[in-house]
């Protein structure tokens, strides 16, 4: 995994491997998904996404997001807001305050399909804006940085009902995030998970993400995450 991660990570111009601070940590993700259908191309997604850590059970973050999106043939657009309430980065040192990041974003993805597998590409913009002082609204003092996300994703079929419906998906992804500011690498992601359709409009996902993290600001400080993920997923018709 190590080696695999290592000309990625020199993205971020950072001193020798030997001179960085490594955080190891690991956490859970319970995450709530849904999307409203007003129309086959026209759908509006939200979620909800409680994290936090293992061990002491501390609140790592809170983050809800808000988009409506676009589909034609295999392309899928996307637009909208992201607001988050940042809590501890180490649980042993818990927290005094939740500092605030507003965050509107804009996204594409293509999907292409290779028999009854599909490759998805995804490429994000995020326009953070992170709260600089405790004391102030987000909208009077703020850190502006832009960030740049790109995935590949595979969706495997794993089983099929009787009507040829997928009911048990195989997700792979991996992810990259670079800042237009500070440092330049922001994180790494790769996520393996499992969807399980328990209706039309119900699916259970099981997952895990591996994280490797460049703490914001610092030069030669990472995190590197473990996090097991939960997820609620549900699709609702207008018809």
């Amino acid at each position: 995994m190590r080696k695999f991660l290592l000309p990625i990570l020199l993205i971020g111009f950072t001193p020798a491997l030997s001179q960085r601070i490594v955080n190891h940590q690991s956490l859970y993700w319970i995450r709530y998904q849904n999307q409203f259908f007003f129309s086959p191309n026209l759908y509006w997604n939200n979620e909800v996404d409680n994290r936090r850590f293992f061990g002491k059970d501390v609140q790592n973050q809170f983050i809800f997001h808000s988009r409506l999106h676009y589909k034609k043939n295999s392309w899928d657009f996307g637009g909208g807001i992201t607001a988050s309430w940042i809590f501890a980065q180490k649980p042993e040192n818990g927290y005094t305050h939740a500092a605030i990041e507003l965050r509107p974003v804009v996204e594409a993805s293509h999907e292409l399909r290779l028999g009854s597998v599909g490759i998805q590409n995804r490429a994000r913009i995020d326009n953070r804006f992170l709260e600089e002082d405790p004391d102030k609204s987000i909208f009077d003092a703020s850190t502006y940085v832009l960030r740049f996300r790109y995935r590949l994703q595979g969706r495997i079929p794993l089983r099929k009902n009787e009507e040829d419906v997928s009911v048990i998906i195989l997700r792979v992804a991996d992810e990259i995030m670079l800042n237009h500011t500070k440092n330049t690498f922001d994180q790494h992601r790769i996520y393996v998970s499992t969807d399980f359709l328990i209706s039309k409009a119900l699916t259970v996902e099981l997952g895990y993400i591996y994280i490797y993290q460049q703490r914001f600001g610092s030069d030669n400080e990472f995190f590197e995450r473990n996090v097991i993920r939960f997820s609620l997923m549900h699709k609702i018709s207008r018809n």
